[in-house]
């Protein structure tokens, strides 16, 4: 027992250990706002994006910036292109001349930056600058001599009845009308429909009429073993719909195209006729109505930068006589001759306005030959 309680008053004798102080948890909230505060900007510093109408405030300024810019361009431009007939009178001369016949400012362009310093005769240069880039079958085989099956398309208008009939009557005239096959397509006319089948009578052959393309092969197997077949086709405007069902129709892989371009249109119109009927997978060109035209230079000029060739011409309504063969140089020097009205004629300031514009924006860019000097 007395050890017992020698224990006990050692242990009630100890030192008294205070207890360990509990600390309280941070506040994780407010230091965590403390954080922020320092790295965020307030609210009031903040930019709001640009409204509406800033936007389209510093859209106007840049478009009036292009086109100050486009202005200057002209000025230059056209000091430039003064300065230039000053001191080159002989590329002056050539300009205005092939401007008055028609040809474009695109084309005229390539002609003139070639135009040798030491030339005596400009036109005559140019002249042969453009015969060896115009492509013409002068030299091949004529179209009734060589045979085949034709179709021939092309816009309203443009003289396809008759164009067929022309080497239809050149073709019986050689081999008889007994080896000739003539096709219509154009049921949407009676009156050139009829046309045909009026030429088919004179001529002694029968014209048959396809209205799709299974009628249209079931023809051209008829027709086999005929050496010339030919195809009248519905006149369409470039821009219709219905001009790519009729490509479609005329796909077959025996049929050779001929687009047929009246030479008196407007060169803008010609060259659209060209793109939308794909006169680069044609056979050929046939330039009709020669004898209407006031300016062949619009369509020897699309021609030529679109490396097409020239298969004949039709200058008139008699078949056959007005069907013809034309070689690069009658085109040409036909084209160089042409009159028209004075009103129509440009003197050396019009020349000027219209050379202002840089080439890539004064033509729309199409396929161009490297013309050769």
């Amino acid at each position: 027992m007395p050890e017992r309680g020698s224990v006990l008053e050692q242990r009630m004798s100890a030192p008294v250990v205070a207890a360990p102080m509990l600390r309280e948890p941070p506040a994780l909230r407010e230091n965590f706002g403390a954080a922020a505060d320092l790295h965020m900007p307030a609210l009031a510093d903040v930019q709001p994006p640009p409204s509406l109408a800033s936007r389209r405030d510093q859209e106007d300024m840049m478009s009036e910036l292009r086109s100050m810019k486009g202005l200057i361009e002209e000025r230059f431009g056209a000091l430039a292109f003064m300065e230039k007939l000053n001191r080159q009178p002989a590329q002056a001369r050539l300009t205005q001349k092939l401007l008055d016949c028609g040809f474009s400012p695109a084309l005229i362009r390539k002609i003139g930056d070639s135009l040798p310093m030491d030339v005596a005769d400009e036109s005559g240069w140019a002249a042969g600058v453009l015969e060896r880039n115009l492509l013409t079958a002068d030299a091949e085989a004529p179209l009734e001599d060589q045979g085949g099956v034709y179709a021939l398309v092309g816009a309203t208008g443009v003289g396809k009845t008759t164009t067929t009939a022309k080497i239809a009557a050149a073709f019986a005239a050689k081999y008889g009308a007994n080896n000739l096959g003539l096709i219509t397509l154009d049921a949407y006319r009676i009156g050139a429909h009829e046309q045909l089948r009026a030429y088919g009578r004179i001529l002694g052959v029968p014209v048959h009429t396809a209205h799709d393309r299974a009628s249209l092969e079931d023809l051209l197997e008829l027709l086999a073993g005929k050496k010339m077949v030919l195809i009248d086709t519905a006149g369409m405007a470039q821009r219709d719909a219905r001009t790519r069902e009729l490509l479609d129709m005329l796909s077959h892989r025996a049929i050779k195209k001929l687009l047929v371009i009246n030479a008196a249109s407007q060169g803008e119109t010609i060259e659209d006729v060209l793109i939308s009927y794909h006169a680069t997978l044609c056979a050929g060109i046939v330039l009709s109505k020669m004898d209407e035209a006031v300016k062949l230079g619009p369509a020897l000029d699309a021609l030529i930068r679109m490396k097409l060739k020239v298969i004949g011409v039709a200058n008139g309504q008699r078949v056959p006589e007005d069907w013809h063969r034309l070689s690069a140089n009658a085109l040409v020097h036909r084209a160089l001759r042409a009159g028209g009205s004075n009103a129509y004629k440009l003197d050396a300031s019009d020349v000027s306005l219209i050379f202002t514009a840089p080439l890539g924006r004064a033509q729309r860019p199409t396929s161009r030959p490297t013309l050769g000097a």
